[in-house]
């Protein structure tokens, strides 16, 4: 496909801006060893990040090894474990006759039945079906895997798991997280990078001091990519295409979009598509309206669930009101009694449509909240 910008995909070689500093810090916290939880919102590339940071460390250490895990559609207990062990062993081993030589001796030894899937475009992507019997002990000889195995082959694992806050809401979590902390703490050989887009749920989970998670490794929080390497990039992108983008136009895009990556791309993909030599004001304006309503149902379904009073809240901070429980700000917008406020604040924030920046309430979502205007403020 012969596109100049990106997006629904892992940002790769050229489509790979900037984030020089936070790939380094990547690098030197889990090439020695240390735990990483990698926080920020959705879609800001997260997992591109992770993948361009992690290529880059094995090309300089030949001993490590990076096995990958999304724990995005993970259902159940048995599901997750299947997943990990097939990382695990996908990850250290590069033919399939040596993936089924590391399954027969790391996990025949301990789960006797096994499913195997081989994916047809490639021969050795294999996915298994583990057998847990009992499933305690086949569990904790699971998660023991990235540490045996790097042990026994002389190399450093990294495991890589994406979206690790979807294993919170499993009904076994509880279980889960204690049987992970109980077992990865001793690892020596392999460490873990646990990256997610909830920043409220990831948050929970290894910032609060009751958790098993608290204090198991170094907390980084991404960071929005400048536009001062955004301008450069967009209008090189026209340019690679024979078209063109104003500095003030490019410029336009990151400030509307507030940085947010996925969006930057977008827009300017939507831009883009729609100039035929030069981008101008008609062009901008269309092709933001065709932003917002691109993503659209995702804001609908992602509101559907609140009540009026949160709503109600929601269209306060979109006017700029900050004070939330002064009297004449809760009288205009009927956001309702004490109780009712203070409650509706906590869930906001936990289902990540507003966070506290600088003690300020502000919308996580930057076209969301263009979204929310149009629909709420107007």
């Amino acid at each position: 496909m012969n596109r100049p910008f990106v997006y629904g995909y892992l940002a790769e070689n050229e489509n790979f801006i900037d984030r020089q500093e936070d790939r380094q810090q990547l690098k030197t916290f889990l090439g020695h060893g240390i735990n990483v939880m990698l926080i920020s919102p959705r879609r800001w590339g997260k997992s591109s990040l992770v993948k361009m940071a992690m290529t880059e460390l094995m090309a300089e250490d030949p001993e490590v090894r990076v096995c990958y895990v999304d724990a995005f559609k993970v259902r159940s207990e048995e599901d997750f474990y299947n997943k990990f062990a097939s990382a695990i062993i996908g990850g250290v081993s590069s033919t399939m006759e040596k993936k089924w030589e590391d399954i027969k001796k790391y996990i025949q030894s301990f789960i006797p039945g096994i499913k195997l899937k081989a994916n047809a475009m490639e021969a050795i992507d294999v996915e298994m079906e583990l057998d847990f019997q009992p499933l305690k002990k086949s569990a904790e000889d699971i998660l023991d895997l990235p540490e045996r195995i790097a042990k026994e082959k002389g190399v450093h694992i990294i495991v890589c798991v994406d979206e690790f806050q979807q294993l919170a809401l499993l009904p076994e979590w509880k279980h889960i997280e204690a049987q992970m902390r109980s077992v990865w703490q001793h690892h020596q050989h392999a460490n873990y990078c646990l990256y997610g887009s909830k920043r409220h749920m990831m948050m929970d989970i290894f910032n609060n001091s009751g958790s098993p998670f608290y204090r198991f490794g170094q907390v980084l929080f991404m960071k929005k990519i400048d536009k001062k390497y955004w301008i450069p990039y967009i209008k090189h992108g026209f340019e690679s295409m024979s078209k063109s983008i104003s500095t003030e136009l490019a410029e336009r895009i990151c400030d509307v979009t507030e940085c947010h990556s996925w969006y930057v791309q977008q827009l300017s993909f939507f831009i883009w598509a729609d100039t035929i030599i030069e981008a101008d004001e008609d062009i901008f304006n269309r092709q933001l309206q065709t932003l917002i309503d691109t993503n659209a149902p995702q804001f609908e379904s992602d509101i559907s669930g609140l009540a009026p009073s949160q709503l109600s809240m929601l269209v306060a901070i979109a006017f700029g009101e900050q004070h939330l429980s002064a009297a004449e700000v809760v009288r205009k917008y009927e956001l309702g009694g004490a109780q009712t406020i203070a409650r509706n604040k906590k869930i906001i924030v936990a289902k990540d449509f507003v966070e506290l920046r600088g003690g300020k309430y502000c919308f996580v979502d930057p076209v969301f909240l263009l979204w929310f205007k149009q629909q709420y403020c107007m």
